[in-house]
């Protein structure tokens, strides 16, 4: 018999036996792509393809080519950290003469998680005194960067009734979306559900009556869709007929910028699930949909929305009768990250066109923006030391508190002091050649601040919108980016143009 020391204590073995439930239960729960990638008998690796054959998809086959890919990405963002504006980081280095980027991004990075949290939420909180000591304060930044006339009430109509179909391609099940098209009287002729980064899930749907062919293309719903999201490395990309006179957008005084190569930067991750859905559908679209003279609209939310956009680019490069006019194909997409670089979002505006609602963090995700934004982290934690709120000691933290507690005037960063810091670290957008931004025609929805009279405001705009190119630090910008939140600023608008016929 055993030492009685030797005997495994009860809750030793609660451990061990939650402990492999844990791992037997996290591992059958993998998605299925994880375990693609095995070797056959052959010694030739599937990459999850089977019949060896190569599709858009290939690069992103296996666990360790995705994560290759996410290192890829973080060896960008760093780059980029070193060549943003030193004179922008901080007060400090802003008196200094010294230029080293370098070392301004290593005092960026020295920051520690708890003085991050509480530099976010003072912004948070900056936000919401300048709105408080100017209620119209967002509404003039917004008005500032009006390119276009109001929104119209017809389109906005139609936006409500395509963000309708963008949710459905959330829908798994074939029967559900099958059951919605017909109530809408629609007949649902495929129905995709991908699993794998790189690919995205979507349906055709036919309206006979109107002629038009309606994709839907499924928004950020899994881990594969994260990992598709977050492999935002600009990707050079050719022949979408950017030198296409037809394909141009139309310009009383075309700039520089506007004279656009047939060489565009695209987001790789979502670029390559658009090339699968384009291999995908072309087949079908020229040889069926085409000869029957449908047009196409192209729609989607999120990861789905900037995966329209590419899609709606590729195959009007693909397919010529796409481009002879504006009307035969057209993308709307909701929530869009960014996608494209700048020149390729201002020749693609006359087809395509986003939405943008409120502060959703989304579309304002670009590299060059999460850069800014830990410059800007910088600069509110240096004026918390500075004002005594460090958070190192109980009386640091309690004036932190009560400073936080309050909305009054002593602002951290004034609105003045805000403005000049994006105008110093933001290049101008047409210099701005490795960011990617926001495709085409912008459409902008934002809560008018005056007399919190529960209006909405609409704008349209374009990529170059100075609100786009920051993160607009607010308690709504994750909700603003959910399907609900546009659906209730599409309808609010609605209902405000409407009461003024």
């Amino acid at each position: 018999m055993l030492p009685s020391e030797s005997y495994l204590d009860t809750s030793t073995i609660i451990a061990v036996v939650s402990t492999a439930v844990l791992v037997y239960t996290q591992w059958s729960n993998l998605p299925e792509w994880v375990f693609k990638g095995e070797y056959e008998g052959d010694g030739n690796k599937t990459g999850g393809i089977g019949n060896g054959d190569k599709d858009a998809n290939d690069d992103f086959a296996t666990p360790s080519a995705v994560m290759n890919k996410l290192l890829e990405m973080m060896e960008i963002v760093g780059k980029v950290s070193e060549k943003v504006i030193p004179a922008a980081t901080s007060d400090r280095t802003r008196s200094a003469t010294t230029t080293d980027t370098t070392s301004a991004a290593a005092d960026s990075d020295s920051m520690t998680q708890v003085q991050m949290v509480a530099a976010c939420y003072s912004l948070i909180h900056l936000y919401r005194e300048l709105h408080a000591k100017d209620p119209d304060y967002r509404d003039k930044l917004y008005d500032d960067d009006r390119k276009d006339d109001d929104v119209r009430l017809d389109e906005m109509k139609e936006l409500a009734e395509y963000l309708e179909y963008a949710h459905w391609a959330y829908e798994s099940s074939h029967s559900v979306i099958s059951r919605n098209c017909r109530v809408a009287g629609l007949d649902l002729i495929r129905h995709d559900t991908a699993t794998e980064p790189g690919r995205v899930g979507h349906f055709v749907a036919l309206n006979h009556r109107e002629k038009i062919a309606i994709i839907g293309l499924k928004g950020t719903s899994t881990i594969s869709d994260v990992l598709t999201d977050l492999i935002a490395i600009p990707k050079e990309h050719c022949g979408c007929h950017f030198h296409d006179e037809i394909f141009a957008a139309p310009s009383k005084n075309p700039s520089a910028s506007e004279k656009v190569t047939e060489i565009m930067c695209v987001h790789e991750g979502i670029f390559t699930a658009a090339i699968w859905v384009a291999d995908s559908l072309q087949p079908m679209i020229e040889n069926l949909l085409v000869p029957l003279q449908y047009k196409l609209v192209i729609c989607g939310h999120s990861l789905g929305a900037g995966t329209a956009c590419l899609l709606g680019l590729e195959l009007r490069s693909r397919i010529p009768t796409f481009r002879k006019n504006y009307t035969d194909l057209r993308v709307l997409a909701f929530a869009p990250p960014p996608v494209v670089s700048y020149a390729a979002s201002r020749v693609c505006a006359p087809f395509v066109t986003s939405v943008v609602n409120n502060s959703d963090v989304v579309p304002r995700c670009s590299v060059s923006n999460l850069v800014v934004m830990s410059k800007l982290f910088y600069r509110a934690n240096e004026r918390l030391e500075a004002n005594g709120m460090s958070l190192d000691s109980f009386s640091s933290l309690k004036k932190y508190y009560d400073e936080h507690s309050i909305i009054d005037d002593e602002l951290l960063i004034t609105g003045e002091e805000l403005g000049a810091f994006f105008h110093e670290t933001h290049a101008a957008p047409e210099n701005d050649t490795g960011s990617l931004f926001v495709p085409g025609r912008v459409i902008v929805l934002f809560d008018k601040g005056a007399n919190d009279n529960n209006e909405m405001g609409g704008i349209v705009t374009d990529c170059g919108m100075k609100q786009l190119r920051q993160i607009e630090f607010s308690l709504t910008l994750i909700a603003d980016h959910f399907v609900k939140g546009y659906r209730t600023s599409i309808s609010k608008l609605i209902h405000q143009l409407e009461s003024t016929i």
